[in-house]
């Protein structure tokens, strides 16, 4: 009776210790989601969707929108090269620091330097490193100026001529595998095109039989509804998701942005 009184008091306290780690795991999940800007930060100068969902209860995934000055609109896209607490730490300082970054860097090339330097010993420590997108469009110049430290999916996607996808090429390598390159110009005129920045949560998702959702499926959607509001673009990429996986449970966060001018 003693021995049973004791194991009984083992499996509540190890049963409490599983509840507190649950409990903490999902309040981390909601502040981290905090952490996102809501697309009505960028609102009144563009038309833009948004929506992180993290694979684990916390991930390495993360976007920022930035109203700059005069018309112009800040994006950004990161993706941190693993998952959980690690990743989610990587992605809590590089929030931080991006914004800071990109509100007094004279260009995107110079803001994905400094977030680099910000975050060169906490990426060293553990070993990670951080693929990330940072463009800037120009409205009233009908520019887009990028620099794209070796995030694999960025697109342009014309509006016209049938929906043309430009692929937004890397400019240098990603943070904390070295530094170099230079950001990029191409055209982005009022009404023209769409950026479209996802990660690879969503190109990589698997169905039952193994295979992968891929670009080509997320980009259809973009081509297909390109004259929709983007909030009915996005919705329509994560319900097609959700049906093409069947309820497989995520093993990568999923990521996407969608910008209009």
């Amino acid at each position: 009776q003693i021995g049973a009184a004791i194991e009984n008091a083992r499996l509540v306290e190890r049963d409490l210790g599983q509840q507190r780690v649950r409990r903490e795991m999902e309040l981390a999940h909601d502040l981290q989601l905090k952490l996102l800007p809501s697309p009505a930060v960028i609102a009144t100068k563009a038309d833009v969707a948004a929506r992180c969902r993290p694979a684990e209860s916390v991930g390495g995934d993360f976007y920022n929108l930035l109203s700059l000055h005069e018309e112009r609109v800040g994006v950004m896209i990161g993706d941190v090269s693993s998952h959980g607490f690690g990743a989610a730490l990587i992605m809590a300082l590089a929030m931080a620091a991006s914004g800071i970054h990109a509100e007094t860097a004279e260009s995107p090339h110079e803001a994905l330097r400094r977030l680099e330097t910000s975050l060169s010993e906490e990426l060293s420590e553990t070993e990670m490193f951080l693929t990330l997108c940072y463009a800037v469009a120009d409205p009233p110049k009908g520019t887009l100026t990028y620099a794209n430290a070796g995030h694999p999916h960025a697109f342009l996607v014309s509006t016209e001529r049938g929906g043309v996808v430009r692929r937004l090429e890397a400019t240098r390598p990603p943070l904390g595998l070295g530094d170099g390159g230079a950001e990029r110009v191409v055209p982005f005129q009022r009404g023209k095109a769409i950026l479209c920045l996802f990660t690879d949560g969503l190109a990589d998702a698997r169905g039952p039989s193994g295979d992968r959702f891929g670009e080509p499926r997320v980009l259809s959607h973009v081509i297909n509804l390109r004259h929709r509001p983007a909030r009915h673009i996005l919705e329509a990429v994560f319900t097609d998701i959700a049906a093409f996986t069947g309820g497989v449970p995520a093993n990568d966060d999923r990521t996407l942005v969608l910008i209009k001018v």
